[in-house]
């Protein structure tokens, strides 16, 4: 499905063109989960554990092992709402930097208050300022994440869908 589809459905793929323009550091309450005092970061736990359907206790796991890079945290009132990450630039098969795609929530009694978008800024401000010439991401059509990224003015390169075929056999 290309980006000229009437009715996408499933993921859409984005492009983050870090060459296009200047990311500036958004500010807010948004910084590396290690840059947060202990006792906000110990909050961090809690938070994984919440969001665990959108992979952020698969991300805690990874961080606990040392196996990531730094995850970018939102706090409000002492405690971790929002995380972004990992951050890592890659090579892509070309040798092209890439800023490698992120898990990414806001805890739903958070939401509406622009933290998500503070959490994406930070990020794609870290992206470039680390050299990454680009990312490319997948969100679902029509989700939280999708609006965002349409928003912030991401390039739409077309929708990729998949359906479970199954398979009927008659027996003779």
């Amino acid at each position: 499905l290309g980006p000229e589809t009437e009715f996408p459905r499933g993921t859409r793929i984005q492009l983050q063109d870090f060459t296009a323009g200047p990311c500036p550091d958004p500010g807010g309450p948004v910084r590396p989960v290690t840059d947060w005092p202990v006792a906000v970061q110990e909050t961090f736990a809690p938070f994984a554990s919440a969001m665990a359907a959108d992979g952020l206790a698969f991300l805690h796991r990874q961080m606990q092992a040392g196996r990531c890079g730094p995850v970018l945290a939102a706090a409000v009132d002492g405690r971790i709402v929002g995380a972004i990450g990992p951050m890592e630039v890659r090579h892509d098969a070309i040798g092209c930097p890439q800023l490698m795609p992120q898990y990414f929530a806001v805890l739903p009694e958070a939401r509406g208050q622009g933290l998500g978008r503070v959490l994406w800024r930070a990020a794609m401000h870290w992206g470039q300022s680390h050299g990454a010439a680009y990312q490319l991401l997948q969100t679902e059509v029509g989700g939280p994440s999708d609006r965002l990224c349409q928003s912030e003015g991401l390039a739409s390169l077309g929708f990729s869908h998949s359906t479970q075929v199954w398979a009927r056999r008659d027996r003779a």
